[in-house]
């Protein structure tokens, strides 16, 4: 490996591992929170990449008008499934497989309305059209505005994220439901309003990163369900409900994906098509050795302990 593919390796590593980091928080959240390993989480990413492309092929090729837009537009989106599908079925006593279940038919059916409308108006393999400017150029070392954006945007929001859940009495609020529901509802903390609010903030962030990933990559409405895996494998090594343990994840597996892959590549002659299953070796590696992930490394936000 040259010392000029072994630092672009580590630059993708930053940007791809930043990214499942936005991605994984929100996913932990929901998981801690409302209880959920919510599939449908793949579409909000897809619906915010689709949002920030359709902003940019309006004209607006800055990145926070994309961004911003992305935001509300997912947030609506996350909390309209959650009020027609998830919270009928939880009043009803729904078990979680019915609700894992729910979430798929969700995502299924946002999916294949992105489907159409592509086909409809020839938004397949697209990129967002925000100019790329070469900003730090030394040596191997070659950064870009875009890597800027995505880098510094997700660990941005994932610190505002734990700042909100640490400082902030909807913090508090949630790290009580996560916590224990039946005494949260006791000391009368309002359950319904905190987790509206959750899945809003969850599917914003969703959004953001589905935008950021977009500006990184390309836009296709299976985009956000090709990166779920990765995605969940972040999670699953957080002990799928730290936060600490889902960011060390998150870039953790962008390291195996990146700079490991392209050293087995070199050394073993291992094709990369074998790179998707580098999230399921991880999976399956934490379940069989260590089932409780990295969380206990470190006490989560939503455990009721600082970040």
């Amino acid at each position: 490996m040259t010392l000029t593919q072994f630092v672009d390796s580590l630059v993708t590593t930053a940007q791809v591992g930043s990214l499942y980091a936005l991605m994984a928080v929100g996913l932990t959240l929901t998981m801690a929170v409302v209880k959920l390993p919510n599939f449908a989480h793949a579409e909000l990413i897809t619906v915010g990449a689709y949002t920030a492309l359709v902003v940019s092929l309006a004209g607006a090729t800055h990145p926070l008008v994309a961004i911003g837009l992305a935001f509300p537009a997912t947030a609506l989106l996350a909390w309209g499934i959650h009020r027609t599908i998830y919270r009928p079925l939880l009043r009803q006593k729904s078990t979680t497989y019915v609700l894992i279940l729910a979430s798929f038919a969700a995502g299924l059916i946002v999916r294949y309305t992105l489907f159409m409308l592509a086909d409809r108006y020839d938004l397949f393999d697209k990129r967002i059209q925000i100019p790329l400017q070469v900003l730090v150029e030394i040596g191997p070392l070659r950064l870009t505005n875009i890597f800027v954006w995505v880098t510094l945007g997700s660990i941005g929001l994932v610190l505002l994220l734990s700042l909100l859940l640490n400082f902030t009495s909807l913090g508090r609020q949630m790290r009580a439901l996560a916590d224990n529901e039946t005494l949260a509802r006791v000391v009368g903390v309002p359950v319904d309003r905190v987790v509206d609010l959750t899945w809003l903030l969850v599917g914003g962030m969703a959004g953001v990163a589905g935008a950021l990933w977009g500006m990184y990559t390309f836009v296709d409405p299976l985009v956000g369900w090709l990166i779920l895996l990765p995605v969940f494998a972040a999670a699953v090594l957080g002990g799928m409900r730290s936060f600490v343990g889902t960011i060390f994840g998150a870039y953790l597996v962008a390291f195996g994906e990146n700079t490991i892959m392209l050293l087995l590549h070199q050394s073993f002659g291992l094709d990369f098509s074998f790179k998707p299953a580098i999230p399921f070796v991880i999976i399956i590696l934490v379940l069989l050795i260590r089932p409780q992930g990295f969380g206990s490394f470190g006490r989560s936000a939503v455990e009721g302990g600082k970040a």
